[in-house]
């Protein structure tokens, strides 16, 4: 019996302005550790057990800096004003013969490896092109898409992300409902940030 293995990438969109949080939200403390610290080893958790490659797409020398102690590959986006568009295309750029990639934010401090590991077994078992974390039947980050979307992916322009090509192809996405919704949580704004 041939089994098919797939190539999975993870792609960690690590470059943003905060310019609704007030403040670099990338570098803000939780429990004494930076934000996209959190993100990066949480990645470096599923990456190990996984036997997955990551590509981290930033503008933060610091945050590159952090990526290769892990061993992961470094984009650096020298356009972050275009909106999350750009560094998600350019981590696909950076990917393109992977059978699929897994989109990751850097402000879901709260997000488990568990989950992610999670949402890569529903994306397999459904045989579906496109899989989301979702929290009451509301997909949202992180997400993967197999490389038949990879060229609408590349065509997204603004601050706009695969959620468009989410809504667009409903049919063939599968959820994976998240217990905690903590997890889920973007860090967008100081109301988000914890008490």
């Amino acid at each position: 019996l041939w089994e098919f293995i797939m190539k999975l990438a993870v792609i960690v969109l690590a470059a943003g302005n905060s310019k609704r949080f007030g403040s670099n939200k990338l570098f803000y403390e939780i429990d004494g550790e930076k934000m996209y610290q959190r993100t990066l080893e949480t990645v470096g958790e599923l990456c190990a057990c996984m036997d997955i490659a990551a590509t981290v797409v930033t503008q933060y020398e610091e945050i590159a800096a952090a990526a290769r102690e892990q061993d992961f590959s470094v984009v650096y986006n020298a356009h972050p004003e275009e909106g999350i568009s750009s560094s998600l295309k350019l981590g696909l750029a950076a990917n393109l013969e992977a059978d699929a990639c897994l989109f990751a934010v850097s402000d879901q401090p709260w997000l488990s490896a568990d989950t992610l590991k999670s949402l890569i077994e529903v994306w397999r078992a459904s045989g579906k092109g496109i899989a989301c974390a979702a929290v009451n039947g509301i997909p949202g980050n992180p997400c993967i898409f197999s490389a038949a979307y990879f060229p609408e992916l590349l065509a997204l322009t603004g601050d706009r992300g695969g959620k468009k090509v989410v809504r667009a192809h409903g049919q063939d996405v599968a959820l994976l409902e998240v217990e905690n919704k903590k997890e889920l949580e973007d860090m967008d704004t100081p109301t988000t940030k914890p008490r």
